[in-house]
């Protein structure tokens, strides 16, 4: 994903460093750079991200973004070798380098090739320090019409295959359509044996990012479904089968259980027990006889248009009261929206 802008005045690469950015000034100025100069569409990181930027002398060269893992990548899944539900639960252990931009000021050679490598070494230390759990593998994708990928493969990424060539189709519901442009997708494994460790059967204690990849129990859905009642449902009553709370509950536990995006969502939905979906209200189908979960397509619609702050008054009621108890949770309507992008 990377966007080059001309113009530079030469200097010493082994003299350029990769560091977090600092601060809400960095992390605004970052966002700027991007939104202006990457040839993408940018609004911001969502969720456990990371913002690096290369300097010389204090001159910012170029900035790489990082995001949990990309749901579901055929080839990438396949080399792994995990299971569904490790997928599922294990995506934040992957870095996903969403964007990558050389501005004008670093456009050298060898330059983005040496800003990748050097943010390729302090992923995994920064990603502990920030968020407080490793990862083990980074990704992205090239688009090959626009680029060849040169600096990855000067960093010494693989490449793994190519996606299948669909992209999202914005709009109210989830809909994917055929674009005839398959990306490269590349990896860079930050351990020599992290295909293993991320498709083994046990996971490590260090792996769960604050309460994440914890399924809440059914007393805690039962408990999260009320509090979540208090929140005006914003839809119209007609053709409603499912309540308000009962998406919000649903997706606040997928995200507790790892799960992340509207479509995960879905899948974590269809996974869930009957009493689970019980236990949050869901509809239950006289036709079918059961609790029934909802589409994934419904969690996007009402995850776009929720306020973040109405969702992070009621999670906040919702978590003071679980920390109270033995198990502490940690999770905020934010991070839950962002999944929805």
């Amino acid at each position: 994903m990377e966007s080059i802008i001309p113009d530079a005045v030469a200097f010493p690469l082994r003299d350029v460093t990769v560091r977090l950015v600092r601060g809400e000034e960095e992390r605004l100025r970052w966002d700027s750079l991007m939104s202006q100069y990457h040839y993408l569409p940018f609004h911001s990181l969502f969720g456990k991200a990371l913002r690096h930027v290369a300097i010389y002398d204090e001159t910012w060269l170029a900035l790489l973004g990082w995001q949990a893992g990309a749901f579901k990548v055929g080839v990438r899944d396949e080399w792994i070798g995990w299971s569904a539900e490790q997928q599922f639960s294990r995506l934040h252990l992957i870095a996903n380098n969403t964007r990558f931009l050389v501005l004008k000021e670093g456009r050298l050679p060898n330059l983005a090739s040496r800003a990748l490598g050097l943010s390729l070494r302090c992923l995994e230390a920064d990603m502990r320090q920030v968020h407080g759990y490793p990862v083990y593998l980074a990704e992205t994708f090239v688009d090959s019409s626009k680029f060849t990928g040169t600096c990855y493969q000067a960093a010494n990424w693989r490449f793994l295959g190519l996606t299948r060539g669909f992209s999202r189709v914005s709009g109210k519901s989830v809909s994917w359509r055929q674009n005839g442009q398959p990306k490269q997708v590349l990896a860079y494994p930050l351990r020599p044996d992290a295909a293993t460790i991320l498709s083994r059967e046990l996971a490590a204690e260090d792996w769960q990012a604050g309460d994440m990849a914890r399924i809440p129990s059914t007393p805690e859905l039962r408990s999260l479904d009320t509090f979540l009642e208090s929140i005006d449902d914003f839809r119209q009553a007609r053709g409603k089968r499912y309540r308000l709370a009962c998406f919000l509950a649903i997706a606040i536990a997928a995200r507790l259980a790892g799960y992340r995006g509207v479509t995960a969502f879905g899948e974590f939905a269809a996974r869930m027990t009957q009493e689970q979906l019980k236990a949050v209200g869901a509809f239950w189908s006289p036709r079918r006889q059961c609790y029934t979960a909802p589409a994934a397509s419904t969690f996007h619609y009402i995850l776009a248009k929720l306020d973040p702050d109405t969702l992070d008054r009621t999670i906040g009621k919702w978590v003071q009261q679980q920390s109270d108890k033995e198990t502490p949770v940690a999770i905020d309507g934010k991070d839950i929206r962002g999944a929805s992008a």
